[in-house]
């Protein structure tokens, strides 16, 4: 599952925009710009949809410091889209914190050509594409297979307050939403694909929408994406000091929990994986990494440079930002979130960062405002990040030949075009 595009609207200063994401994504722009109001709009939907918070904007303090222009009487959507198998899956929550109430106003689930769900309260609305149904419904030898209503279009009312991705989870079987209605809609339908000739045309049936297919991959890949691991301000002093072992299977955001995620890595693997061991090594020659329990049972990350031990204070940060990165690689994620990468980190380094994040099989956001990162990275890659009369524009080079091309021409590097403002004027032009 990959997301293809993220719409927000009222979040900080995302007034109204979208971005265009592929499997790696370089969000480039000066401070204050917006950069880092992107990455928070997951780590808000993961106080939602994951950690089920009642009121996810504590953090920032109440809603009015999270919505746009601190109008509290407006509503924040975001919106998704992703492909799923080959389907384009569009997925869309609208919410508020008005009077300091968290409350999900509507939320929209779309695959493409073939239904939308739209839940608002306790009515959930079901349609189907016209094409997709009529199409469905003249199938020879398949009707007896389908559940498919009188009609295109059906109301129906969930119980309790859970959000639509709630009720469509089949890892949550009190909810007899999905079991007893949703199931018999599309759990019924034909796995198959099937040609259909009509006297105008070819319609390619293919509702793999079942129970166990698209819809429900869906859920299961957007809750894991949205708990995906977001690294942002280190604690780089916590993940210093020996800490008790238990059991980890996600990096935090400020990777305070790295010493005991990599302690349970070492005891499975018997050592640090490749993964993690050969880029850091390359990154810091001739040092290695070993795991050892204190007296009082914490756990202790010794690090040695050929034979010398250095003392957590001796070790630098960039050695355990480097480490985290990789660690968090190694996890696989679906989605991959690195605020100002290029901090701590020498030019080699970040080369070496980068390469490993696009080889991986996640797909990875990073912000910067480093030009180091900017020369390192292709035309295609970058998102170019501006504010505009207090909202964040996000631009992608439409045409990163032609860019190439000019850089070339005046010889002149990538990072030096995007300083002076010649990547926008000559990809317009």
């Amino acid at each position: 599952m990959r997301l293809k595009k993220l719409v927000v609207k009222n979040f900080k200063s995302l007034r109204d925009c979208e971005v265009e994401l592929n499997k790696f994504n370089v969000l480039i722009g000066p401070n204050a710009s917006g950069k880092t109001n992107l990455v928070e709009v997951f780590k808000l939907l993961r106080k939602i949809y994951v950690e089920g918070d009642e009121n996810p904007f504590l953090e920032w303090w109440g809603y009015n410091n999270v919505v746009w222009a601190g109008k509290e009487e407006l509503p924040i959507t975001v919106g998704m889209l992703f492909n799923v198998d080959g389907y384009d899956v569009y997925f869309e929550t609208t919410f508020t914190g008005t009077g300091g109430s968290f409350r999900i106003l509507k939320e929209v689930l779309e695959v493409k050509g073939y239904l939308t769900l739209e839940k608002k309260g306790p009515s959930v609305h079901l349609k189907y594409s016209e094409r997709f149904y009529w199409a469905t419904k003249e199938v020879p030898g398949l009707i007896n297979n389908l559940f498919i209503p009188p009609e295109p279009e059906l109301m129906l009312e969930a119980p309790g307050s859970s959000s639509l991705l709630g009720l469509l989870s089949p890892e949550k079987p009190e909810e007899a939403f999905f079991s007893e209605v949703l199931g018999k809609l599309f759990g019924a339908l034909p796995l198959i694909k099937t040609r259909y000739a009509s006297k105008k045309e070819i319609f390619v049936v293919s509702p793999k929408i079942g129970e166990d297919l698209v819809i429900s991959r869906f859920v299961k890949g957007f809750l894991l994406l949205v708990s995906s691991p977001l690294l942002r301000q280190l604690n780089i002093r916590s993940a210093k000091n020996p800490q008790y072992p238990r059991k980890e299977t996600t990096l935090n955001e400020d990777a305070s929990n790295l010493v005991p995620l990599l302690y349970n890595i070492w005891l499975r693997e018997g050592r640090l994986p490749d993964e993690i061991s050969k880029p850091l090594s390359m990154a810091f020659p001739n040092t290695r990494v070993f795991f050892q329990l204190t007296e009082d049972g914490r756990v202790m990350m010794k690090v040695f440079e050929n034979d010398l031990e250095l003392a957590p204070p001796s070790i630098s940060d960039g050695f355990y930002k480097v480490l985290a990165i990789l660690t968090a690689a190694y996890l696989k994620p679906p989605l991959l979130i690195i605020d100002e990468i290029e901090n701590s980190l020498h030019p080699e380094t970040l080369e070496l960062i980068i390469d490993t994040l696009k080889e991986s099989r996640s797909q990875v956001i990073i912000t910067t405002h480093s030009p180091v990162v900017v020369d390192i990275v292709e035309p295609s890659e970058l998102v170019l990040v501006d504010k505009e009369k207090g909202e964040t524009i996000f631009r992608r080079i439409k045409n990163p030949e032609k860019i190439k091309k000019f850089l070339n021409e005046k010889g002149i590097t990538l990072s030096e075009g995007w300083l002076y403002g010649s990547l926008v004027e000559n990809d317009e032009q």
